[in-house]
């Protein structure tokens, strides 16, 4: 191969894979996170790597780390894959950049409006409902969302459920 000026194909590490679970906030806001790697080698000790993970990953993304899969003596390293799972949140759930939830309200207060304090991400947000507000409808809350971009978050959604009483007097 040389000869002929081909280049010989130099040997690497096996890729690796593991998985990192991650609560629902920290999937939204970022975190560190450790893991321990085995990287099936007699020449390369198992370890504790450090994974910074990213604001905004959902449930199923891969993270790939170069070279810190399988290390071998006479090449470089393989990589690492982190797949990352997102525990479901009581309240929350997520579509893209959005995060939805519900928030139920009596019949006199959908039909005489009312103020009240939502949950958030971001902990306790002051929403108006305005008179005669119907059961199913959404409100934006802009901001209050998953990161898109550095300077950029997503709206957080809130449905609003009126609960309509079984007896009335």
């Amino acid at each position: 191969n040389s000869f002929f000026g081909g280049a010989q194909r130099q040997r690497r590490g096996r890729d690796l894979q593991t998985i990192v679970e991650l609560s629902f906030e920290e999937a939204i806001f970022g975190t560190e996170k450790e893991v321990k790697i085995t990287h099936r080698s007699a020449n390369v000790k198992d370890g504790i790597l450090k994974i910074k993970v990213p604001a905004g990953v959902d449930d199923g993304n891969t993270i790939r780390l170069r070279e810190h899969g399988e290390h071998i003596n006479d090449g470089p390293a393989g990589d690492l894959y982190v797949q990352i799972r997102v525990r479901p949140h009581k309240m929350f759930t997520r579509e893209g950049s959005l995060i939805l939830s519900a928030v139920h309200i009596s019949m006199i207060d959908a039909a005489l409006g009312t103020e009240l304090d939502v949950l958030t991400v971001d902990g306790q947000v002051r929403m108006k409902i305005p008179a005669g507000t119907q059961s199913g409808t959404d409100f934006k809350l802009s901001g209050h969302g998953v990161p898109v971009g550095q300077d950029r978050r997503g709206a957080h959604i809130v449905t609003i459920v009126v609960d309509t009483p079984t007896k009335l007097s």
